[in-house]
């Protein structure tokens, strides 16, 4: 074993130059591998801690009385993995007054949240914009505050229920109270969050207060019920809970493992009290999504990432072809002196493991160093993390050079001595071509598209208010049959197709000029040729299907996106205070501000259902938001605004809603809509003018989409509470600006480039970016590395023929135009190939995942920059080969090559 591996570091050693070929080659191979592994793990623990932080609330187990909350909050607390855990309570209240110099305010119904003062250091649900919450005292939501005209200092009167003796509290505080339908939810268990509606109004408590005053008015629930009376979203008694915040440093790794690691700590504090706490499990829930989202998204990387690894790897057969006659002569003369085919096969294994051991840490190396240049943020390479990307580098580059070493000169090994001292050998075919499996897999590939395709491309299942994903696997068997059967298929024609197109530009099947020996040359090395198409072709192909389909998918990302949070820049405040405050015009009057709207966003029952209701100005709605006609349906957004402004009270209805309660253009629709100022619901008439399947900020079930005005007045908010703004610039610094003179009026202001990268669907939870990023450089790279290969195989396989014509006197310019021939072909029918090749597979792709984008995308789209850089690349890289091997020509022992045999 020594004296082989002595001999295999012997044969690299004695050819330096085309060794480093090959540990550069494999090397750039498996760092795309790498780089791959580097960017998964990144992106699943980026996917875990995007989950972590969008859950406003982690756990609420709901018991029966403030002691009891006490007691279990301090026993969660003290659990493994719990960062913070208190005695919290929900309850409602039928009126609050307040008596100030302007006379007597009053507000309808609401709920009191009730927490420990140190709550909002721990949980975000609630944000001080003055004051603090004091023992004794309440702090009032911002909406609430305005609507009583209440401010620090003030008392008010909060009457528990009617009839029930008002107690007075002095105001210590106004808070900004967020992800009201998370905190005032039903409580069950069992059934999991349930979907409420938010109270109009909050006033804060602190829990102890809460427990000798408000609470001693209302009825206790029992642990588990949910509350609901006879009127929709308002809740009849004291909810006691304990809410708790699970420490998101215990939740690392993939969404899968930080799910597991949540349920378990969840399991753990139950079982350690146990029957005395059952918790509702928010964050359990958002991880569950973001664990099928993580599977979704490890799918992509597959059909993205491996096509192009392995094209990559099959330039380390193309690298080891330049020495293959070498190889074959060497391996012929060590059979004469007795050396048997286990000792060779020996010696080929321990060499690929030298160059696979140099190959894969160099490799290991630039995925590295890629990762960390074209990923942004930390990539969390721990040195486990590192180590173990080091060690599937190297795996993977010893199987490459063990495959491609014996793939070039393994021929030698099965035939006698002397055929492996011959300059060729002869071809047969493999089993593979006689069973056809190349055109098996491309028609299995049409058939599987075609099945998928009848059913409309079903890859999402939406049921009412949870949508979800799920991809069956045999949808990507299409892609994957494609590249498979497509490389059969060129390996299979061998250059016949090209030798036939070459064969017919030499008129009478004879060369009489430059011309015609060039191409009768061409058609003679049809098979080489054919081979350099097949590798440079489907590596140009994997860069073209990469480009497209990323750039079809930043696209869509960024229509989901605006379609998600509404607008560029988007601001949301109290409805009092917007249209108090005049909060349009501040935004309006913004440096970089286009166009605003005002859009009203409530809530409204269908029946028993609970709906998103978005009251609009059709006038002004496109000067602050970008609509689309796909939107609607049966009318373009034209059509549709046109019928809402002349019907005042008029709704645009979801699309579901319409099939569900088999609504027509026209129909009376009777909608209980919540009352802010008594805090009742009361039916309010609408007439159906169209369908409406998309709207910017709307959820992806059922909403509707009515007039402002109509809106404002049935529900009695005051107006708009959302403000739409077109960004004349970069949007977060427009948001910047627009939060700068909203930040007195409790303006929460978002922007378009952060949503996309917190949009929870699942076309953007999976960031391509950095990947992509990564694909295309090597793409670039190898590209132009592919044709240098080419080139230098050429020079290497026609040395005796190039050699011949030297010493005939043919001139350097008549044997590089040989060599310049051969690369124009190759470079040329590759980018063909790719161009069709690649943009079938994009196509295949994106229509396979349409219903992952929303919307549907309407057309791919072309990173024209990027296939501008990946043709430059393999151009580069030609001219760069030839020029390089004219300077070997020109340097050829001609002695020392004729006298070979």
């Amino acid at each position: 074993m020594v004296a082989a591996a002595r001999f295999a570091i012997g044969g690299l050693v004695r050819q330096p130059a085309k060794t480093f070929t090959r540990v550069l080659v494999l090397a750039l191979a498996v760092a795309l591998v790498g780089a791959m592994l580097a960017f998964i793990g990144h992106s699943l623990r980026t996917m875990t801690a995007s989950a972590v932080r969008s859950v406003p609330l982690d756990w609420q187990g709901p018991v029966a009385s403030y002691p009891k909350a006490q007691s279990l909050s301090a026993g969660v607390a003290r659990q493994r993995g719990v960062a913070y855990a208190a005695p919290s309570a929900t309850g409602p209240f039928a009126g609050i007054t307040h008596a100030g110099s302007s006379g007597l305010a009053s507000s309808g119904s609401g709920s009191i949240l009730a927490v420990p003062p140190n709550y909002a250091s721990h949980i975000g649900t609630i944000r001080y914009l003055h004051g603090s919450l004091k023992e004794g005292q309440v702090a009032l939501d911002q909406q609430l505050a305005a609507t009583l005209q209440a401010g620090i200092g003030d008392k008010v009167s909060i009457a528990a229920r009617k009839g029930a003796k008002p107690r007075l509290f002095r105001v210590s505080g106004v808070v900004l109270v967020n992800s009201s339908d998370v905190l005032f939810q039903p409580l069950n268990p069992i059934l999991g969050p349930a979907a409420a509606q938010p109270p109009a109004d909050v006033a804060v408590m602190p829990v102890a207060t809460y427990a000798r005053t408000i609470a001693k008015d209302l009825p206790t629930l029992a642990a588990g019920a949910n509350g609901a009376s006879a009127v929709p979203g308002a809740q009849t008694g004291v909810q006691w809970q304990v809410q708790a915040q699970v420490n998101p440093n215990a939740l690392g790794g993939s969404p899968s493992h930080a799910y597991t690691v949540a349920n378990r700590l969840r399991n753990s504090a139950e079982r350690s009290l146990p029957g005395q706490i059952q918790f509702v499990d928010n964050l359990a829930d958002d991880l569950n999504t973001a664990a099928g989202d993580a599977l979704y998204a490890n799918t992509l990387y597959i059909m993205l990432a491996v096509p192009g690894a392995l094209v990559a790897l099959g330039l380390a057969y193309l690298a080891a072809l330049g020495s293959a006659n070498r190889d074959r002569h060497d391996l012929a003369l060590l059979r004469s002196r007795g050396a048997s085919r286990r000792y060779l096969i020996g010696l080929a294994l321990m060499e690929s493991v030298v160059l696979g051991t140099v190959a894969g840490l160099l490799g290991s190396a630039i995925a590295i160093l890629a990762a960390r240049q074209l990923i942004s943020g930390s990539l969390g390479l721990t040195t486990g993390r590192t180590i173990m990307i080091g060690v599937v580098c190297v795996l993977v580059a010893i199987a490459g050079a063990a495959t491609a070493r014996l793939g070039a000169s393994g021929s030698a090994l099965k035939a006698s001595v002397a055929e492996g001292r011959r300059a060729t050998v002869r071809p047969h075919r493999p089993l593979w071509q006689r069973l056809y499996v190349d055109l098996v897999c491309l028609g299995l590939s049409g058939l599987i598209y075609w099945l998928t395709a009848r059913t409309g491309f079903s890859a999402v299942v939406n049921p009412d208010s949870n949508p979800t994903l799920s991809l069956s696997v045999y949808m990507f068997f299409a892609p994957a049959l494609l590249w498979l059967g497509a490389t059969l298929l060129l390996v299979r024609l061998r250059g016949r197709v090209l030798a036939w197109v070459v064969a017919r530009g030499v008129a009478g099947g004879r060369a009489e000029d430059l011309r015609g020996f060039l191409l009768a040359s061409a058609s003679r090395r049809a098979h080489a040729i054919n081979r350099g198409l097949v590798l440079v072709g489907l590596l140009l192909a994997f860069g073209v299907n990469l480009g497209i389909f990323a750039a079809t998918y930043d696209q869509q990302a960024n229509v989901d996106a605006h379609l998600t949070l509404g607008a560029d820049v988007v601001a949301t405040a109290p409805p009092g205070v917007a249209a108090g405050h005049n909060l349009e015009r501040k935004v309006a009057g913004v440096k970089g501000a286009g166009g605003t709207t005002g859009v009203d966003h409530s809530y409204a029952y269908v029946g028993p259902d609970l709906q998103d209701v978005f009251g609009v100005n059709a006038r002004t709605l496109t000067n602050g938001t970008t609509l689309r006609d796909s939107y609607f349906v049966g009318g373009t957004t034209n059509q549709m605004l046109a019928r809402l402004k002349a019907t005042p009270d008029g709704v645009l209805v979801a699309k579901e809603t319409i099939s569900d309660y088999s609504l027509k253009r026209g129909d009376l629709l009777k909608l209980r809509v919540l009352d802010h100022k008594t805090g009742v619901f009361r039916v309010v008439p609408f007439h159906v003018v169209g369908a409406v399947q998309e709207f910017p900020s709307a959820p992806r079930d059922s909403f509707m989409v009515a007039n402002l005005g109509y809106v404002s007045a049935a529900d009695r908010t005051g107006g708009p509470n959302v403000i739409f703004a077109k960004a004349n610039g970069d949007p977060p610094a427009v948001a910047r600006r627009v939060a700068q003179v909203t930040k007195a009026d409790g303006a929460v202001v978002q922007n378009i480039r952060d949503q996309a990268v917190q949009t929870v669907s699942s076309i953007t939870t999976v960031d391509l970016t950095g990947i992509s990023d990564i694909e295309k450089a090597f793409a670039v790279v190898l590209a132009a590395g592919a044709m240098w290969l080419f080139v230098t195989v050429a020079l290497a396989e026609r040395r005796h023929e190039l050699a011949t014509m030297a010493a005939v006197g043919a001139s350097l310019r008549s044997i590089r135009r040989f060599l310049q021939s051969e690369a124009t072909l190759v470079l040329g029918a590759g980018l063909l190939l790719a161009a069709g090749l690649g943009w079938l597979l994009a196509e295949m792709l994106v229509a396979m995942l349409q219903h992952v984008f929303d919307p549907p995308p309407d057309h791919l789209a072309v990173p024209w920059r990027f296939l501008a850089e990946l043709a430059g690349g393999a151009l580069g890289g030609a001219l760069l080969a030839i020029a390089v091997a004219s300077r070997a020509v020109r340097r050829l022992p001609l002695g020392g090559i004729l006298r070979e045999q």
